[in-house]
């Protein structure tokens, strides 16, 4: 009975999902307004000669990866300088990285090398061309590394790393996804971070035996601007007991 059960669970699950085929136009003509209001504000792509802000319903999108819509720049640094990272250690990699807003944003710390991994070629090349222009005084890493490929095939490095997410793909993708760094990390231990932006499937990463929850932020009224952060430290706990004593950790 379980058996059968399942599968109309999974179908259930995937029309209530905000990306999939019930909710999803709605969605994302939610975040197109959202996305034009905030980038307005904040004028990133003005200020910089970039294109990342405008949303993107790409024609060669596959099952599993979803419209583009991209994070707030302001966002982004909040996330990342509440790591408090030591510098040209860590490698930042970006999955669903769309059109490299988070790439961009990350270059301005020093971060060892910075990856951006995206399915879509449309994406990939924006991307790309972003990256050529982008060029801030603020710049502390100009070694990018952008990938058109399927997040679940990529091989991590032998970095600590922080892996950013900003709800791009699907649960099933995000087990894979995890799966795969809980198995580079028993490999190799070492430093890693998740921060995982508009986390709708954080259960994922609350069932992981390695990870564990450093920090939250964002008000719960604002789901897009809600982030979490989990970590490993291997041979300590160092890394993650003092980032869940920061203000604001959860």
């Amino acid at each position: 009975m379980s058996a059968l059960r399942r599968p109309l669970t999974d179908v259930v699950r995937g029309w209530l999902d905000l990306n999939g085929p019930l909710l999803g136009p709605a969605f994302y003509l939610f975040e197109s307004v959202r996305s034009y209001i905030e980038e307005r504000k904040e004028a990133f792509d003005a200020r910089f000669g970039t294109d990342t802000a405008a949303p993107v319903l790409g024609r060669d999108q596959r099952p599993g990866v979803y419209f583009y819509v991209a994070t707030t720049a302001s966002l982004i640094y909040e996330v990342i300088e509440a790591l408090a990272l030591p510098p040209d250690v860590f490698a930042f990699v970006d999955m669903g990285s769309g059109k490299g807003r988070a790439l961009l944003v990350a270059s301005e710390f020093a971060f060892a090398k910075i990856v951006g991994i995206e399915l879509s070629p449309q994406l990939h090349r924006i991307a790309q061309n972003n990256v050529k222009r982008y060029s801030p005084q603020t710049q502390q890493c100009t070694d990018f590394d952008l990938r058109c490929m399927n997040v679940v095939d990529y091989a991590y490095g032998p970095e600590p790393l922080v892996l950013f997410l900003f709800d791009p793909f699907d649960r099933e993708t995000l087990e894979s996804v995890v799966s795969n760094l809980e198995a580079s990390l028993r490999e190799n231990p070492r430093d890693a971070y998740i921060a995982y932006v508009y986390p709708q499937f954080e259960d994922v990463l609350q069932a992981s035996p390695i990870l564990r929850k450093v920090q939250e932020g964002g008000p719960r009224w604002r789901p897009w601007s809600r982030y979490v952060v989990y970590a490993t430290s291997p041979g300590s706990d160092g890394a993650a007991k003092t980032a869940a004593q920061r203000p604001g950790s959860g």
